[in-house]
């Protein structure tokens, strides 16, 4: 008889752990808050096959693009890597040297009205500046719609674009502080709470309202080092490392 009970508490005991705790989450329910990262670059893995990886897992690669011999230098410092774009061509030359990034038109780099930051550390002389310098874009001003970072060309300062699709309306906030000095700054663009607003080195420099029915969306591709191949103006001289992206 002793044994009969023993067994049935124990049978009891089993089915009470079993039951699940009332109270406590799956942990398969929870949704992560904030910030998505959408797109991550750095060059420490060098290029391969003519392409840098994305390492946020959600991107597609940067393909390397070149006219007229150009090309995207790898190089080391220290333990790290980092993009090298070609010089500035002399006056003289009918056909410069020209190179950028791309990556394809994606839902994650279409930010339409939602909160988007993109960010990377530059470094460059205003000795390398020839017109706007563009360090990353997706689409351009007068199609669409665009969303944009360059360091400017009188100034050495971070501007942060915004082009609004279908009214091209265009909201643009510049830094307080010049960049073009040789050394690496990290600048950023974040469009959140209803601003626009410009980093560098982690201060915000400048920031400006921006209506929260400003949508930006297109079908061209993401650019970083320049606007495209065709012309002479606007590319990126400097030098890149560590480009990101957050939607949300």
């Amino acid at each position: 008889m002793f044994d009969c009970m023993k067994i049935l508490r124990l049978a009891a005991l089993s089915a009470l752990l079993t039951l699940p705790l009332l109270g406590a989450p799956a942990s398969a329910a929870v949704e992560p808050t904030g910030p998505a990262l959408v797109a991550r670059y750095n060059f420490d893995g060098g290029a391969v096959d003519g392409k840098i990886n994305d390492l946020s897992g959600r991107g597609a690669a940067l393909t390397l693009r070149g006219a007229n011999t150009g090309q995207v230098s790898i190089l080391t410092e220290g333990a790290g890597r980092y993009a090298a774009f070609p010089a500035i061509c002399a006056a003289a030359v009918p056909n410069c040297a020209k190179a950028l990034l791309e990556t394809p038109d994606r839902a994650d780099l279409d930010p339409g009205t939602r909160n988007f930051k993109w960010a990377a550390s530059v470094r460059l002389t205003a000795a390398q500046l020839s017109g706007n310098a563009n360090v990353m874009q997706k689409g351009v001003a007068n199609t669409e719609s665009q969303w944009k970072m360059q360091v400017t060309s009188k100034t050495g300062r971070v501007q942060c674009v915004l082009v609004a699709r279908g009214s091209a309306q265009t909201f643009a906030v510049t830094s307080a502080r010049p960049v073009a000095d040789g050394s690496w700054h990290r600048i950023s663009c974040e469009r959140a709470n209803g601003t626009l607003a410009v980093a560098v080195d982690g201060v915000v420099s400048g920031r400006m309202a921006v209506p929260a029915t400003v949508s930006v969306e297109n079908d061209m591709p993401m650019r970083v080092g320049g606007p495209n191949l065709a012309g002479a103006g606007d590319m990126y001289h400097g030098q890149l490392d560590d480009i990101f992206i957050q939607l949300g």
